[in-house]
């Protein structure tokens, strides 16, 4: 009776074991099948072109519109007085004032004689200039502010000019035949940028590309939603004004449009179009 026992305990032993043996045997058959079979099908999802353009056209939109971002932050971080006193804004104490004296053929005059005078004082403070045969002359190390310039030569009128010296030099001056004097108001007053103006203008510029920066950011996301394709393509217009790094940003954003313009029917709009 107990060797009877013990083969049953020992067989009941065996048979369990070789039961736990085969189910785990059967789990580690089928992991390995559902892992292959999913890995298939994400291998058909990548390979379908119209889905591997709008990826490739969704990450350069946001790419571009990244560029935006950067470039809008630099903007708003950059100082303005930097511009300011950069030499486009910056005043010259003195200049050489140079010109051209012609008659009213056009040819030049030679010989005139030309006089710098002080407004306030009404003393001359620059003389015994003569225009050349090509009727140009010059003033060497003027200040810059409000002056009189008397032109003279016998059988012309007396030309006085009022101006005030600029880079650019003075307009030609026209000698007319006859007696007298004559007038000729040359004075124009600008005035420079002030420090407010080149705040509010750059603060301005990077709040507009930021904005369109952003706009470009959500059109990188209406690509991958393909609901709307006119929406998307006008959010895609918009961030092109980010200007990210200059060119670089809207050339990625304009060939992001191409792309998604060879797949717009899979777009949902598209699609109720062509249904109807």
């Amino acid at each position: 009776m107990r060797q009877r026992v013990r083969s049953k305990l020992i067989d009941s032993r065996i048979a369990s074991r070789k039961r736990e043996q085969q189910a785990e045997g059967e789990i580690v058959v089928q992991a390995p099948q559902l892992e292959e079979v999913g890995f298939l099908e994400l291998n058909e999802q990548e390979l379908t072109d119209g889905e591997r353009r709008r990826r490739i056209a969704s990450a350069l939109v946001m790419i571009g519109a990244l560029m935006g971002i950067l470039s809008g932050t630099l903007i708003l971080q950059g100082n303005p007085s930097g511009l300011l006193n950069s030499s486009i804004f910056q005043s010259t104490d003195s200049l050489d004032i140079h010109g051209f004296v012609l008659d009213e053929a056009g040819e030049p005059v030679a010989n005139v004689s030309i006089e710098l005078v002080d407004i306030d004082s009404g003393s001359a403070i620059k003389q015994n200039i003569f225009s050349d045969e090509n009727g140009r002359y010059v003033i060497d190390a003027v200040l810059v502010q409000e002056y009189e310039l008397h032109l003279e030569k016998t059988g012309y009128e007396t030309v006085i000019l009022l101006f005030v010296p600029e880079p650019i030099g003075i307009s030609p001056i026209t000698m007319v035949a006859g007696d007298g004097e004559r007038v000729v108001d040359d004075y124009t007053k600008t005035e420079g940028w002030s420090l407010d103006n080149a705040v509010a203008l750059a603060t301005f510029e990077g709040l507009f590309t930021l904005g369109c920066a952003l706009v470009g950011v959500h059109a990188s996301f209406e690509i991958k939603r393909k609901k709307r394709y006119r929406r998307t393509q006008a959010l895609c217009w918009v961030g092109l004004f980010s200007r990210g790094m200059i060119i670089f940003g809207p050339t990625l954003i304009l060939v992001g449009m191409i792309l998604i313009m060879f797949n717009k029917e899979d777009f949902a709009d598209q699609q109720v179009e062509e249904a109807l």
